[in-house]
């Protein structure tokens, strides 16, 4: 694990992913992956990219949209606010530049129209209630407990539909000295 400390930057930063380690005893972020969309001196805030919920964007506003969105747990802040991400930037006017070719919000009627055009699919977009947020040095702190690891972003990792592999692929995209990880079981004594 020292080789990791020497090649690793533990730095975060707005267009980053983290990810849980994989035996984060937390059972809210065990095997999570959270683009972190915006990262300050005065705080954090983020998305989890892997957990579905039984909802839709019709079951949480009837008629926001035209076409309806699965709703992920963004997480456990402001579970009453709905947020998404994106990859059209100025296509979606007052959206946020997360980095990676992913933006983060904007204007709702712009999404109907794109879909309604053939420009875009509603696999295009990650629709989330509430957020994950950390305060000043929260973040620096859990990652040097080694809580969570700092992954590239990937905007096919981030926007996937394939929930099973999302947290491998994270952690296979980090390189060689993490990807035998990618397979740990969920609890490391069944090793």
């Amino acid at each position: 694990m020292q080789i990791w400390h020497k090649q690793y930057d533990f730095t975060p930063g707005t267009g980053q992913l983290l990810i849980s380690e994989p035996f984060l005893s937390d059972p809210n972020f065990r095997k999570t992956v959270i683009l972190l969309c915006e990262h300050e001196d005065a705080g954090s805030i983020g998305f989890v990219l892997n957990k579905p919920m039984s909802l839709t964007t019709d079951d949480i506003i009837p008629g926001l949209l035209q076409v309806n969105f699965p709703i992920f747990y963004g997480g456990p802040v402001e579970e009453n606010s709905l947020h998404f991400i994106h990859t059209f930037g100025s296509q979606i006017p007052n959206s946020f530049k997360i980095g990676g070719g992913l933006f983060w919000g904007g204007e709702l009627e712009a999404i109907d129209q794109l879909i309604k055009t053939g420009v875009a699919s509603t696999a295009d977009f990650k629709f989330f209630i509430g957020y994950s947020g950390w305060g000043v040095s929260q973040l620096e702190d859990e990652i040097e407990q080694k809580a969570w690891w700092l992954g590239k972003l990937d905007a096919k990792i981030a926007l996937s539909q394939d929930l099973e592999e999302i947290w491998p692929a994270a952690v296979k995209n980090m390189g060689p000295e993490f990807a035998y990880l990618a397979n740990a079981p969920e609890n490391f004594l069944w090793n």
